[in-house]
């Protein structure tokens, strides 16, 4: 494991901003899918808010030059957003980190686990990747003492090698 996949596991800080300066192009988010969803017991734990609770969902890619360098599955409780945070995250195509900075945001993310696994055949294919390894990892971005949001990432290991 090399420097550049020990930061990804660990980093507190933006992953768009590592992704960017790691290949020197900007990074761009594809949304693949982005809808609101009522959590369930285990995300109303994770989230810590009520079962039943709206939550949206959201999946995305993260892209430079056209290369996958990140997956990334979001869950944000509603009921914690300003309505014009919550715009700006259902028009989808914004990085969190960005969308948080632009509404100025002042928070600490939590990393929960992270570990380097091997993808299942559908997140290699998905990923385009013939080292099924990748760095996955689990935090919540906590503002004003809440969850904000809860993000879980998977980066393939061969798209970070120095």
């Amino acid at each position: 494991m090399n420097a550049i996949h020990r930061i990804l596991m660990s980093t507190d800080g933006s992953i768009t901003a590592i992704i960017e300066a790691v290949t020197q192009k900007k990074v761009e988010v594809e949304t693949l899918e982005q809808r609101v969803i009522r959590a369930d017991k285990e995300l109303a734990k994770i989230l810590e808010v009520d079962e039943g609770d709206e939550v949206n969902y959201r999946v995305v890619y993260l892209k430079a030059d056209g290369e996958i360098y990140a997956k990334a599955i979001s869950f944000t409780p509603l009921k914690r957003l300003e309505n014009s945070f919550k715009e700006d995250l259902m028009r989808a195509d914004i990085p969190i980190g960005k969308i948080m900075k632009k509404h100025n945001i002042e928070a600490r993310r939590e990393i929960r686990w992270s570990r380097v696994e091997n993808a299942d055949s559908k997140l290699a294919e998905e990923l385009g990747i013939n080292d099924k390894r990748v760095i996955s990892r689990n935090y919540n971005i906590i503002h004003r003492g809440k969850v904000l949001i809860n993000i879980t990432e998977f980066f393939p290991v061969e798209r970070f090698r120095l």
